[in-house]
Parts: C-alpha cells; sequence; structure tokens
C-alpha cells in the first residue's frame, strides 16, 4: 500500500473519530469503536509493511552482491477473506477462491495443518503472496490425513475429521458468536446495562480486539446482519 492510500485511511480514521465523539446513543458508540479499531489495526500494518520493505531495499544498496535485477518486482501479501465450507462424515471441505491459482506450480500451493487450525499459503501467483488462516476450529483434526487440491481458480482444503459428528459451526469463535445471539434473545436473560445490547457489543469487541483473521470475519458479518435487520422496519 502507498503512503498516498495510508493518508487516506489515516482521514477515515479521523472522521469516525469525530462520529463516535458525537454519537449519543451507547450501542452505535460501540459499534463506531469497532471499526475504529480495525481501521487503527490496518493502518499500522501498512506502516510496518513499507518500513519493512525500506529495511529491505536498504540492505539490498548495502550488499552488492545481491543486486536487483532490471523489472524484478516486489511481492505483497495479500490476505484471503472469503471462502465456503461444506462437510462429509469423514472432512470438512474448504473452498477458497484465487483467481489463477491453477497457473503457479503445485510447489507454490501448501497448507500447514495443526489439530486445530490451518494455514494456507500460495506464492508468487502474479508477484502476490495470498495467505488464508482458520484457527480455533470447532473440534479436532487429524493433521497427517487432511490435504488439499488446487482447481480452476479455486484451492479445496479438506480437513479429516477424527469422528463422524457433524459440525454445526467451522470455529469456536463462530459458535461463541452464535451462543451470544441466542442469549441475547433470550427473555429470561438479564440485561447487563440500560441498553440491553451493550453488554453484547463489549463482548463482541473484545473478542475483536484480540482476535484473530478468522473471529474478525465472523464478528464483521455478525455486525452487517444486525444492522441490515435494524433498518428493515424503516424501510416499510
Amino acid at each position: 500500500m502507498s503512503r498516498e492510500a495510508i493518508e487516506n485511511l489515516t482521514l477515515d480514521l479521523e472522521e469516525m473519530r469525530k462520529l463516535a465523539g458525537s454519537a449519543q446513543r451507547s450501542r452505535v458508540q460501540q459499534m463506531l469503536a469497532i471499526d475504529i479499531r480495525k481501521l487503527e489495526t490496518d493502518i499500522q500494518r501498512q506502516r510496518d509493511l513499507l518500513a519493512a520493505q525500506a529495511a529491505s531495499s536498504e540492505q539490498t544498496v548495502a550488499r552488492p552482491v545481491q543486486t536487483s535485477v532490471p523489472g524484478d518486482v516486489r511481492r505483497y501479501q495479500v490476505e484471503l477473506k472469503e471462502y465456503a465450507w461444506d462437510q462429509s462424515d469423514k472432512f470438512i471441505k474448504i473452498f477458497v477462491t484465487v483467481n489463477g491459482v491453477q497457473q503457479v506450480p503445485e510447489d507454490n500451493v501448501n497448507v500447514e495443518f495443526t489439530e486445530n487450525s490451518f494455514q494456507l499459503v500460495i506464492s508468487d501467483l502474479n508477484n502476490k503472496d495470498y495467505i488464508f488462516v482458520v484457527n480455533n476450529l470447532l473440534n479436532s483434526i487429524d493433521a497427517e490425513k487432511s490435504y488439499r487440491r488446487v482447481k480452476s481458480d479455486m484451492v479445496a482444503i479438506y480437513l479429516a475429521k477424527q469422528g463422524p459428528a457433524k459440525w454445526a459451526h467451522l470455529t469456536l469463535t463462530a459458535k461463541r458468536l452464535q451462543d451470544l445471539k441466542d442469549e441475547r434473545m433470550s427473555d429470561g436473560k438479564k440485561a447487563t446495562s440500560d441498553d440491553p445490547s451493550a453488554g453484547l457489543m463489549n463482548i463482541m469487541q473484545q473478542l475483536y480486539e484480540s482476535g484473530d483473521p478468522e473471529t474478525k470475519r465472523m464478528i464483521n458479518k455478525a455486525w452487517h446482519e444486525s444492522q441490515t435487520k435494524q433498518k428493515m422496519p424503516t424501510l416499510e
């Protein structure tokens, strides 16, 4: 990302902070706080990336043996976010869309499996490295029997189940968010403040700030779904 793009993000952040300062309702303040944290994280990540690139360039200049080749293009890291999933009795199947992935060598598409997570890395596709990470899987998997297949514009990842049980969610994070929604809808639960949604928003904010990319994806999805439902009565 260029410095100009970072400056634009910074201007967006300032505007969000102004909106948060003028917001009156607790729920709106909490929602704005989540977006502000996200922008702050994105800006810091991009600044760190620029600093690392600058340091790498200085090292290249300092070592004559590492002279750059004319036309050489620096690769950038891209975090993949969109995916779909399905399951059978033996496998959880993850489908990640990546245009042109079939064009790179097989060795450039790697998945690292652990008992409770996996990480997909696609190296040097159109001068970019693509990464997709999912942590905190709902149940443990058999890492040795898990594998991946490269298809046209897609990588299919097969997580070997340790038992035939159906998974209601892909991750513990998704289950936790669903439990929070169910708790909110329960008439017997006591509100944690004057605003019944404030407790839920506080928990979601804490999960977002400390969460991995999968956690943040799930929280953003839940927040947008909530916003859409709230707007529907006004449109009638």
